[in-house]
């Protein structure tokens, strides 16, 4: 039984994420940051990148002015598939549009909603 329940949930989640994506017809890029190396030589870190855009859901909850500059956050719901079936970090990157241009976000909270399996993030990214 909680086998089929936990099912559900994930296709429920999925099922409302898409729509909602939809909708709202919001594209974003999700970027997948792996393997991160630290050359000591340089003091450079680098990360192997997987890039995956679909059509997400985002809510912008606040938008300040922070010593001269706007700055948002937001929150957007994305389902484990949609990122080849990772868990969502805070080392990876999410572009978005706003205000006609494409804007990186910084992933700053991550909630994870799971039965026996994850079916769905609710990323809140500041920008």
């Amino acid at each position: 039984m909680a086998g089929e329940l936990d099912k559900l949930f994930k296709d429920v989640a999925k099922r409302v994420q898409k729509e909602l994506g939809e909708s709202f017809s919001t594209e974003i890029t999700y970027t997948r940051k792996a393997s991160p190396s630290y050359n000591v030589a340089t003091g450079a870190v680098t990360t192997t990148d997987t890039t995956y855009t679909f059509d997400a859901p985002i809510e912008i909850i606040v938008s300040d002015e922070e010593a001269g500059y706007q700055e948002n956050t937001a929150r957007l719901m994305v389902t484990p598939d949609q990122i080849g079936d990772n868990q969502a970090t805070l080392q990876d990157e999410i572009s978005l549009p706003f205000a006609g241009s494409s804007r990186t976000a910084k992933i700053q909270d991550i909630r994870t909603f799971r039965g026996e399996q994850e079916y769905l993030y609710m990323i809140r990214v500041v920008f």
